[in-house]
């Protein structure tokens, strides 16, 4: 009977959606435009108010082809972050100045980004509490993108140094943007425990 049962559950399972790099060119560019869409909105859409309908629409496939490429709204959201932050990290260049106000440099324009774009910091705390492990393999890629852009503020220092001062100061930037987007930080006390930490973990070893 266990069996059976187990036979029907495998039977009825949704099938995950195809990787990109098995569609075809034209399968392709349509998942693109619907990514591309969702990145259009997610700097001025808080998460609660993104609808896959209206993707969609803005996207001029229909909702039944989103759902092909795209298992929910949770996994579109995080190829669309993932988009959103190369497009956001693209041409950055490393000035000459001391690391430590290079290390500055790099948080803070991570800071500004959500200042501006407030709704971003959302999607981000959304899709990092999903549990489709999917969804968890792309945030997974986008955090890990997100420490090299970092790390090349801090390329005159050796790992596993290194290392370690970016999960330090990557964790000072995600509890201060959590604590801002709770209403218990001003972003002014973002920039400052940004600051402070720097000073601390790279000051010293300039």
């Amino acid at each position: 009977m266990s069996a059976h049962v187990t036979a029907i559950a495998r039977s009825t399972a949704k099938e995950p959606p195809p990787r990109p790099e098995t569609l075809d060119v034209h399968q392709r560019a349509r998942r693109d435009r619907i990514v591309q869409a969702t990145v259009e909105m997610l700097p001025h859409t808080p998460y609660e108010s993104l609808q896959m309908k209206d993707i969609t629409v803005k996207a001029g496939v229909a909702l039944g082809t989103t759902y092909r490429y795209f298992s929910s709204k949770e996994h579109l959201v995080g190829e669309a972050l993932f988009v959103w932050a190369l497009s956001f990290n693209r041409d950055v260049e490393v000035a000459e100045e001391p690391t430590v106000d290079r290390v500055k440099t790099g948080y803070r324009r991570a800071v500004r980004a959500f200042e501006v774009f407030p709704c971003v910091y959302g999607h981000i705390l959304a899709v990092q509490g999903s549990s489709d492990p999917t969804v968890v393999e792309i945030f997974d890629e986008f955090a890990s993108g997100r420490m090299d852009a970092f790390g090349a503020y801090l390329a005159d220092i050796a790992s596993p140094k290194r290392d370690r001062i970016i999960a330090v100061m990557s964790a000072v930037l995600a509890e201060s943007l959590r604590s801002w987007s709770l209403g218990r930080k001003s972003i002014a006390d973002v920039y400052t425990a940004i600051d402070s930490a720097a000073d601390l973990l790279v000051g010293a070893a300039d």
